[in-house]
């Protein structure tokens, strides 16, 4: 099944968070529910020329990551009746908005994910070595 684009949100640190159902269906009336949330958050130049060991690797970071990082949260329920498909999927939903929207709005989110995006690269080019 296609993606479905359930909600998009408006955060307070100016990136859109993004809802969708990624839903399949199984065997017979079951499925299995799949929520996924992604945040698209660019790449800050001026985030990777604060420290020495980044701005040396400006280019193999921005070629590793691109434009931009997306954040992404799934979640699934295994073996789910048709007939409650759509309130599991509303559980989860309301969880996560409940449990995360706080955190990914704050103003530091974006830096705070790029900065451990960034260190994960440095780490991954160091292993190539």
């Amino acid at each position: 099944m296609k993606p479905i684009l359930i909600k998009t949100i408006d955060l307070e640190n100016h990136l859109i968070l993004e809802i969708y159902d990624e839903s399949i269906k199984t065997i017979g009336d079951r499925w299995m529910v799949n929520m996924v949330a992604r945040i698209k958050v660019p790449l800050d130049e001026a985030l990777i020329q604060k420290s020495e060991d980044f701005s040396a690797n400006k280019d193999k970071i921005k070629k590793a990551l691109g434009k931009e990082v997306v954040f992404e949260h799934k979640s699934n329920r295994i073996f789910v009746d048709d007939n409650e498909k759509e309130s599991i999927f509303q559980e989860m939903y309301d969880s996560f908005i409940d449990n995360t929207l706080h955190y990914l709005s704050r103003p530091n989110f974006p830096e705070r994910f790029l900065l451990k995006k960034i260190r994960e690269e440095m780490k991954r080019q160091l292993h190539k070595r």
